[in-house]
């Protein structure tokens, strides 16, 4: 195989892993209002399914651009690592994976715990709504963060 077939092969994996990180991802607030509108058992299911989705596709998939994006970089060229739109990139993947592991993963463990709660009958609704809300919120924050890295990835505008 040539460079350029493994700069292919792996920029077909990063590519699969956007999809797959992203796609997922893009999906969590559709289960979560399925599960809100279904009732409390549903959604303790959903949030737990979300979970189980996170662990064995979404956090794989971004680990996976972590490590074949370095390979790309290595493949292609470290000076590749000088262009404006890669750089802004790095910088936003580091911060939303301190966000993703953080602050959101914990506050979606707060939400499934209290929705785990809310089917034992136990009376935490107010702390639950406050505890989807941020939920909500810091998952929105992280998804953005993450179209931000497709689009300048496709985009590579020059910046400086």
């Amino acid at each position: 195989m040539t460079r350029a077939d493994w700069v292919t092969a792996v920029l077909v994996l990063h590519v699969m892993g956007a999809v797959v990180a992203l796609g997922f991802s893009l999906t969590y607030g559709l289960w979560g209002a399925r599960g809100d509108r279904a009732g409390v058992a549903e959604r303790a299911f959903a949030l737990r399914t979300i979970s189980w989705i996170d662990r064995r596709f979404t956090t794989p998939a971004y680990v996976l651009q972590a490590v074949t994006g370095l390979v790309l970089v290595s493949l292609i060229g470290w000076s590749l690592l000088k262009e404006s739109w890669l750089e802004i990139s790095i910088g936003i993947y580091v911060a939303l994976t301190v966000l993703a592991i953080t602050v959101y993963a914990p506050a979606h463990r707060r939400q499934t715990a209290l929705a785990e709660q809310l089917v034992g009958g136990a009376e935490v609704g107010a702390d639950y709504t406050e505890a989807a809300s941020a939920a909500r919120v810091w998952g929105v924050v992280v998804t953005v963060l993450t179209v931000a890295i497709v689009v300048l990835m496709v985009w590579q505008p020059t910046f400086w």
